[in-house]
């Protein structure tokens, strides 16, 4: 005996079925924290120490972000009294690398929610909202600790900061002294040297 698919009830039954499956997949809760990602106690953690001697509880999941960490673990292994030092980075800076790899993990698998997708953007905007010198301290730690998302993130809002400005303007906006690096070459050497960027 064949089911009709013209019964007005099984066709309800399929729709709510379907409608379902598609919220379960193409959906992530969204929390009014996603810095509770952070606080869970099932998962692995271990220490990170900045180069001024603050350390950090940070979660396996959310430190694997860094291709340079992942290589630690691989090479050493993993523990939980693990303590992986940065001599290179600040605790200031270390914060700042946690909380964009914290709201990234949250993030991740919300490929298929516009929501997340946006509120993601929003806050990488935030997120490159500060000080120059907070960026460029920024572009240094994502390159050590080898975040590619950071680094382009990063990187992108220098440029942008930079584009069709004259090399007096940017001497003026980063604080570029006379009779630094800057003034070895001309812009004319510059231009000729790099051309191929041109």
């Amino acid at each position: 005996m064949s089911r009709s698919f013209g019964n007005p009830e099984v066709i309800t039954k399929l729709l709510i079925l379907i409608s379902i499956s598609v919220f379960t997949v193409s959906s992530r809760p969204i929390v009014s924290n996603p810095d509770d990602v952070a606080t869970r106690p099932s998962e692995k953690t271990f220490v990170l120490k900045s180069s001024d001697g603050v350390k950090f509880e940070v979660q396996l999941q959310v430190a694997l972000q860094s291709d340079a960490i992942r290589q630690m673990i691989v090479d050493g292994g993993f523990s939980d009294k693990m303590v992986l030092s940065f001599p290179n980075i600040t605790g200031e800076i270390m914060a700042k690398v946690l909380e964009y790899c914290n709201k990234h993990v949250y993030y991740a698998g919300a490929v298929n929610n516009i929501t997340a997708m946006e509120e993601m953007r929003a806050y990488d905007t935030q997120f490159v909202d500060v000080h120059y010198e907070t960026l460029f301290k920024l572009v240094l730690a994502s390159d050590e600790l080898k975040i590619k998302s950071l680094l382009d993130l990063v990187s992108g809002k220098i440029a942008n900061m930079i584009k069709g400005k004259e090399v007096e303007e940017i001497r003026d906006m980063f604080n570029v002294k006379q009779g630094s690096c800057v003034d070895h070459s001309t812009k004319q050497d510059y231009l000729r040297e790099n051309a191929w960027a041109f």
